[in-house]
């Protein structure tokens, strides 16, 4: 049989047996094509498409003619009639065109190209439907093999189908975007930039037009690409580390506008995947498009410190303001506002006022774009959780961006914290892998050319490594230095003791030390670890250290501090320290703390930790129940007294933000085995905070079954001020259920305890008694008694040095509020909003108590009795709003009940029924008889409202 080839694309060709065929006409070749590509046709096909312009009879003849024809010119054999009806190849030839053969995908000729027939419009028809295909099925194809090319980052095959693509639709501009987008995904930013200009030249020269603005900004964010992260200086690069499509993500939410929501990144990766070289990378991005980068390192002991990664951020904002901002006094005003005074280390409060810290950032924002990276948030306090969500919520998203990067196998305790700004839409999630096989071979023959003829050993390397960017980059790193290496022993020990093994006995020891901090470390701190040694010898040890990537030194601020490069070496040189130094080491740190700042609020989860870590039960959960005693005494009353240092915590900390931990820790101490005065003051501390935490909640039960067990020891200890916190917890929980009998036995009891030198207390309990009197109605004499209580509070307060103002101003707000109570209960409304207006300004202080929402719903209830129910449910809301934040629930049934009437009378009778239902069911908890009087006058005005 004949061999015949077929060449449909370009100018149309048949060779038969080598020989080239020709037809005495162009209909008999055209129908010779149609046959090569459809394989069997009918003959009412091919008159339709060929003569379609004839009758009927002329048209069979025709086809009959161009058979003959095509059979003369090629073979007797070649084609197959079935009857009368079909025509097909003689499947025993050998017939072979372009379209069958899989080296098609070149795209460089039309099908059929300059092979036209004379007035046959539906065969130009077919041709052109066939072009269609074919070019969708070239493009097709040669997208795959880029998208194959970018995955082995074989540039010279990416450009290879890009012009394969930009040659079979040389105007779609989209086109052009996207090759931009692979290209600068795979790090080949000069090739993208290549194929921008391509479109620039070629719209001016046949279009006399320019790219897209969306085209345009590609271009621009590909151009900061390359100029900021390609070429930037370092150990490692952006190619060599292989993320060049998720840095290209991130470039792209940089560059989103305030259209698009989606301004958090989300980034999870295994230890040790390159999580934190990834954020650097991104870091450098940010400073190139010139925005604000800020960040912070979150650390697993750093989950029981509040707003701990929060420090370094409000640092490095006080570093960049004293560069720039030096005339800026507004935004100096609020940062001093945040900052602890008197401490050295100028960390920031781990109480930071929310309202502050959103009042910065929304002033920053204004004049700058603002970049905030979180590195391990699986490690982040739910304190600093919360403030970062609302952050994001408070900041136009074109104005901030944040990416946080977390260790997967916390994925469900970080979504949840996240859930808010998950539903809202906000978050972009990220998945650093583990570089794969091929990838890690790349990354080998472009650090060590060396091994590119040795397979065999860069193999062992993958073997080993299994694509950990952190194992592939050390193995590197000693290859480089040492020659090829490669021990038979566990991975992670093999890559660290070699790191180690060059190191003198005085640098172990000096790693020694560090290892025992959570995080970074100063200076001094070592010093006291290494007694005998001078800062210039224990300097000298840290650079050599740093020369050698064990550890490096950061800035915070202006404050220079040292911490390992990795935590996998960290931990490795904690674990095979021994115990009994690592345990000296610890106890020396604490007795330090203690020493130096033991009464320091910022500083007791610090000493708390250390004396854990030596295995001190005893010390580590005295400190932690005295953090937890002063932090809950914001969170469970309503005007609290408190340290100054945690006096500055607002409200960003809200609902029972530790409670869990807190059970946790109660169970501990409960188990202790001791029955010592120190082990009986340390449970009595506990029982204390757990009875006011349930109390607050409206678990009276359990609440009172706490206060009194922890009486009990108080007596026993003969701790008298621990007694009279136990009689204002009772006071409290009748105030709570209505219970003024109750109140005013305890407060009697109070005052008979109270001695002269306890002024705040006697003015605190006169004040209690004031409410009693109030709530008896016996109005002047509540009158005068809390007049008493507010001057000795405002006498106290005036006499506070500068550092510890605000110490009473909410005691000094509870005054005003309850004076502006017997105001409103007498009618008086002028008085009553006068005097709540006072509180109002004395509880806008440093801490945001519950006391101030109830406040707010006091001049909403005043505006609801004056009929002016728009201001009413405004300050009603807000007092909601505040209370709910807290967890707080006394209060916030009666102003649920208040707000249930406000909206009736504005018509909301809808959302007045879910005000009516949420008030209902925390009265049931509370179970005060004043609110259920009121519950009882909404659900009638609701019913009669069907």
């Amino acid at each position: 049989m004949k061999e015949i080839s077929v060449r449909l694309c370009g100018n149309p060709e048949i060779v038969c047996d080598g020989k080239q065929v020709t037809f005495p006409y162009r209909k008999a070749e055209g129908f010779f094509y149609y046959l090569c590509v459809r394989k069997s046709v009918t003959r009412e096909e091919v008159i339709s498409l060929l003569w379609g312009d004839e009758d009927e009879t002329n048209g069979k003849k025709k086809l009959r003619d161009a058979v003959y024809q095509v059979k003369r010119a090629i073979d007797p054999e070649i084609l197959i009639t079935a009857g009368h009806t079909g025509i097909s190849l003689n499947p025993e030839f050998t017939i072979r065109t372009d379209l069958d053969s899989d080296s098609r995908g070149k795209g460089e000729d039309l099908f059929l190209n300059h092979f036209f027939i004379k007035n046959c419009y539906e065969f130009e028809s077919w041709v052109d439907s066939m072009r269609e295909t074919l070019s969708s099925k070239v493009s097709d194809s040669a997208r795959k093999g880029l998208k194959d090319a970018a995955a082995e980052h074989d540039t010279a095959k990416m450009q290879k189908y890009s012009d394969i693509l930009i040659k079979n639709d040389p105007y779609d501009e989209n086109l052009y975007y996207e090759l931009m987008n692979i290209y600068a995904a795979n790090g080949s930013y000069n090739m993208a930039i290549r194929i921008y200009y391509d479109l620039v030249r070629m719209l001016k020269k046949d279009m006399e037009a320019e790219p897209s603005q969306k085209t345009q900004d590609l271009f621009h964010r590909i151009f900061n690409m390359k100029e900021h992260v390609a070429s930037g200086t370092g150990r490692v690069t952006a190619e060599f580390f292989g993320r060049e499509r998720e840095l290209f993500e991130i470039s792209g939410m940089m560059d989103s506008d305030d259209g698009n929501r989606m301004n958090v990144a989300v980034i999870e990766g295994e230890e040790g995947v390159g999580k934190s070289t990834f954020l650097e990378y991104c870091r450098k991005m940010a400073e190139g498009k010139r925005m604000l980068p800020l960040s912070a390192l979150c650390y697993r002991q750093g989950a029981d410190f509040f707003l701990s990664p929060w420090n370094d951020i409000m640092q490095e904002i006080s570093q960049q303001m004293d560069k720039t901002d030096r005339g800026d006094g507004e935004k100096y005003d609020i940062l001093r506002e945040m900052e602890l005074n008197g401490e050295s280390s100028g960390k920031l409060q781990y109480a930071v006022a929310e309202k502050k810290v959103l009042e910065l950032f929304r002033k920053i924002s204004e004049d700058q774009q603002i970049f905030l990276t979180f590195d391990e948030i699986q490690w982040m306090d739910e304190a600093s959780y919360r403030l970062l969500v609302r952050l994001v919520c408070a900041v136009s998203p074109d104005r901030l961006k944040v990416i946080c990067t977390y260790d997967g196998n916390y994925e469900s305790e970080v979504m949840q914290q996240l859930e808010e700004l998950v539903r809202q839409d906000r978050v972009r999630f990220m998945t650093l892998e583990r570089f794969t096989e091929a990838e890690t071979e790349r990354i080998i023959r472009n650090a060590l050319p060396s091994l590119a003829d040795e397979p065999e050993k860069r193999q062992e390397i993958w073997k080993l490594t299994e694509g950990n960017a952190f194992f592939l980059t050390e193995m590197i790193d000693i290859i480089s230095r040492k020659g090829f290496t490669l021990e038979k022993t566990p991975k992670i020990n093999v890559v660290i003791k070699s790191r180690l093994s060059s190191i003198t006995e005085d640098e172990r020891e000096v790693l020694g030390c560090m290892s025992v901090f959570p995080e970074k470390i100063r200076i001094d701190e070592l010093e006291l670890l290494l007694a005998g040694r001078d800062r210039l010898s224990i300097i000298r040890i840290l650079d050599h250290l740093q020369r050698e990537h064990l550890i490096s030194e950061m800035l915070v601020g202006w404050n220079v501090y040292y911490k390992f490069v990795h935590r996998i070496i960290k931990d490795y040189i904690y674990e095979h320290q021994s115990a009994g130094k690592t345990q000296a080491y610890h106890r020396i740190l604490a007795g330090y703390y203690v020493k130096q700042r033991g009464e320091s609020f910022a500083m007791m989860p610090i000493i708390a930790y250390h004396y854990r870590m030596c295995h001190d039960e005893v010390k580590a959960y005295e400190y932690q129940i005295r953090y937890l005693q002063e932090f809950y005494t914001v969170v469970n009353e309503n005007f609290p007294i408190v340290q100054n240092e945690a006096s500055e915590m607002g409200d960003t900390i809200g609902s029972m933000a530790e409670a869990e931990k807190m059970l946790k820790l109660a169970e501990n101490v409960i188990r202790l085995p001791l029955d010592t005065p120190e082990v009986n003051r340390i449970r009595m501390k506990m029982n204390y905070i757990l009875g006011r935490h349930d109390i607050a909640l409206g678990e009276y039960d359990s609440g009172i079954a706490n206060i009194e067990a922890c009486t009990m020891l108080a007596n026993r200890i003969g701790d008298r001020g621990m007694v009279l916190a136990c009689h204002k917890q009772q006071i409290f929980h009748g105030i709570q259920i209505g219970d003024i009998d109750k109140a005013e036995q305890f407060v009697a009891k109070g005052l008979s305890m109270i001695g002269q030198e306890e002024t705040d207390e006697y003015a605190t309990f006169l004040r209690l008694q004031g409410w009693t009197r109030l709530m008896k109605q016996d109005y002047s004499v509540a009158s005068e008694v809390l007049t008493k209580s507010l001057n000795i509070f405002k006498t106290l307060e005036s006499r506070q040095e500068p550092k510890n103002r605000g110490r009473y101003s909410a005691s000094i707000a509870a005054c005003y509020n309850y004076l502006g109570e017997i105001c409103r209960e007498q009618g008086n409304y002028y008085d009553a909003l006068r005097y709540y207006n006072e509180a109002v300004q004395m509880g806008q202080g440093p801490v945001k108590t519950n006391g101030l929402a109830q406040v707010y719903s006091g001049i909403g209830q005043v505006k609801y009795d004056q009929g002016k129910y728009t201001e009413g449910y405004i300050y009603l809301d807000r007092a909601r709003e505040d209370l709910e934040h807290n967890g707080y629930r006394w209060g916030l049934e009666r102003t649920e009940a208040y707000l249930a009437m406000t909206c009736i009378r504005l018509g909301k009778t809808d959302e007045a029924r879910i005000h009516y239902e949420k008030g209902r069911q925390i009265a049931a908890k509370i179970r005060n008889p004043l609110t259920a009087e009121i519950l009882a006058e909404v659900e009638k005005h609701l019913n009669a409202a069907g």
